[in-house]
């Protein structure tokens, strides 16, 4: 897959497939005579989802779960396991899924850190540290590229074990959009909540006229233009995340339970800039924004904000590497950053300077799936 204008190459789905990895066996053997440990083939998927559902009490369907572990355009879910020998049952798994990378203009392979889990009934007994050991002895370890976004007890058991973790949060930014019913909904009584409103709304109007000749509407599938679009003004010299047509409809339009919405700015009839929202209760949040320049970002973002007003939200959020080239836009429309507890954690042996946050540049859009 090209892109035409920029004659950057989209990388593919991985070469090597489940398959391959499967075949590729780790050489470690369960120092536990109670589990065996092995690499997961699709055949496991449901008995993989009953884990997670029996371990974190979660609402998700098989089709929410077949969308990221079977039906993901860079290929199926890999997945570590620790098998109970007595019952043939998984007990404990830890899945990355294959997702799109580039440095530059070089396409590599990447692996997103997802659902880790271990039965109740064992957790506490090593089995994790059991699960990386195999995990890392695997042939292909070094070479591979990881990430993910962990939560506190993921980050913690990290810490336990000395695994590369960072410490800095990412920037994440608020915009309140309905400041009436926001403090109603944190507590305010009606009658001081319009008053402090009328005169928060009047601050915090930021509204940007969209250019002359201009027109924005809405997108309801992804297309080559839309594609080369991003690769053009997305790319950076460090990590990223390439986000072609097909990846993107998967992404926003096939999702079983998530709702996302997104708008395009056209001058005539060419493409200009496109941006994509989240819904979803009270607050919407910014997966991705693409735009050569911060007129057209501002102009794209009122739009947005009305949508997402309009779809019932009082806040617009999102967050991204300091690098991203957004941030004064985001500014101007008068987000204001709040605590972050988003964490990204890298890892490679063969590519070190993954380590590093200022390499990357990292949206909700690339990473926030689950």
């Amino acid at each position: 897959m090209t892109n035409a204008n920029t004659h950057m190459q989209l990388p593919a789905p991985h070469k090597r497939n489940w398959r391959d990895w499967n075949e590729a066996q780790p050489d470690f053997l369960s120092t536990d005579p109670r589990f065996e440990l092995r690499l997961s083939s699709p055949d496991d998927f449901p008995e993989i989802y009953a884990l997670l559902h029996s371990v974190f009490e979660d609402t998700r369907t098989r089709d929410e779960y077949d969308w990221i572990y079977e039906r993901n355009p860079y290929g199926k879910a890999r997945c570590e396991l620790i098998v109970e020998k007595n019952s043939g049952q998984i007990v404990s798994t830890s899945a990355r899924f294959p997702w799109p990378l580039i440095k530059g203009d070089q396409g590599l392979e990447l692996f997103q850190g997802g659902d880790s889990a271990t039965l109740k009934r064992l957790q506490r007994q090593g089995l994790y540290a059991l699960r990386k050991k195999f995990e890392q002895s695997h042939p292909w370890h070094n070479e591979q590229i990881n990430f993910s976004l962990p939560n506190s007890l993921s980050r913690t058991a990290a810490h336990k074990y000395n695994l590369p973790d960072s410490e800095l949060a990412m920037p994440f930014a608020k915009k309140i959009l309905d400041w009436q019913g926001f403090l109603v909904g944190k507590g305010v009584s009606g009658y001081l909540a319009k008053a402090v409103s009328s005169v928060a709304n009047i601050v915090t109007r930021s509204a940007v006229q969209i250019p002359s000749g201009h027109k924005i509407e809405p997108i309801f599938r992804f297309s080559h233009e839309h594609q080369s679009l991003s690769l053009s003004l997305s790319r950076s010299e460090g990590y990223w995340c390439p986000h072609g047509a097909e990846w993107m409809n998967w992404r926003y339009f096939s999702h079983p339970a998530k709702t996302y919405i997104a708008h395009g700015l056209y001058s005539g009839d060419q493409l200009k800039a496109f941006g994509i929202i989240r819904l979803g209760g009270k607050s919407a949040m910014l997966m991705e924004l693409v735009s050569p320049d911060i007129q057209s970002s501002r102009a794209l973002l009122t739009q947005i904000e009305r949508a997402a007003l309009e779809s019932g939200a009082k806040t617009l959020e999102t967050y991204a590497s300091r690098c991203w080239q957004h941030w004064p836009a985001i500014k101007q429309q008068r987000f204001f950053n709040r605590p972050s507890s988003v964490y990204v954690t890298t890892r490679s042996v063969d590519f070190p300077d993954v380590l590093l946050p200022q390499n990357w540049k990292i949206l909700p859009g690339d990473s926030d799936v689950f």
